[in-house]
């Protein structure tokens, strides 16, 4: 009886383990997905605004 006990709990934190990691997992799965979201929409805004320097650099300089 002590057997069965022990192998269950030892199941069981086997298990809780392995949920921790998939959270984690999908944890940082989200993460990077919102900050690649972020980081196109700088590069956007970045490159919209270089343009806009380019531009007015060139009728600056005719």
């Amino acid at each position: 009886m002590n057997e069965i006990m022990i192998s269950t709990v030892l199941y069981n934190i086997l298990i809780g383990c392995f949920c921790v990691v998939v959270l984690s997992w999908a944890v940082v799965a989200i993460q990077t997905v919102i900050n690649d979201f972020r980081r196109e929409k700088r590069e956007e805004k970045k490159s919209a605004q270089d343009d806009e320097y380019h531009q007015e650099r060139m009728k600056a300089l005719k």
